[in-house]
């Protein structure tokens, strides 16, 4: 008998090695949606000021896929371009640029209508400031700030766009 449940468990563990090499990806994904699911939903009523280190992978992955969306929509409408006819590639051009504007204003409605069924911000609390009016700024901030200006959201606007810090002096009071 035990010799029987011996082979089902080896079977069973090789039959999910098997799973696991053939869909490792999907697996990892699933189990990284519902691991955020449920962090976010833990993590939802805590009044953490450590919450932005959380949406910062999210956050950077944004700024990698808008980096690559131009030149990926670019290089393929020329390539594609370039293997047409001039008449049908001014028709082509011309639902190009309507689809373009269609599905903009699709899209400008949906999130204007989203943003007054959800009112995102609502009932959060804003950065604390300084005396002087500035906003608090630690040392993590800077670091979180210096990566994000490595991954540019827009190549074309990166390669003209200059950082720079802007350093204010504290305002000290005299007596006189």
């Amino acid at each position: 008998m035990s010799h029987c449940i011996y082979h089902v468990v080896i079977d069973l563990r090789s039959n999910l090695r098997h799973f696991f090499r053939r869909n490792g990806l999907l697996t990892l994904s699933v189990i990284a949606v519902l691991t955020g699911g449920a962090l976010g939903f833990l993590l939802r009523g805590t009044q953490m000021s450590t919450q932005i280190y959380f949406s910062f992978p999210g956050e950077l992955l944004m700024r990698m896929l808008k980096m690559l969306i131009l030149p990926l929509i670019t290089s393929s409408l020329m390539s594609g371009l370039s293997s047409m006819e001039s008449k049908a590639c001014c028709r082509m051009g011309v639902l190009t640029v309507t689809y373009y504007l269609w599905t903009t204003f699709i899209a400008v409605v949906v999130g204007i209508v989203l943003v007054i069924i959800i009112k995102p911000g609502m009932g959060t609390e804003m950065e604390s400031n300084r005396l002087g009016g500035g906003p608090v700024m630690t040392s993590a901030d800077a670091l979180l700030d210096l990566i994000r200006n490595m991954v540019p959201s827009n190549l074309v606007e990166a390669t003209f766009q200059q950082v720079g810090h802007k350093y204010f002096r504290p305002k000290t009071l005299s007596p006189f």
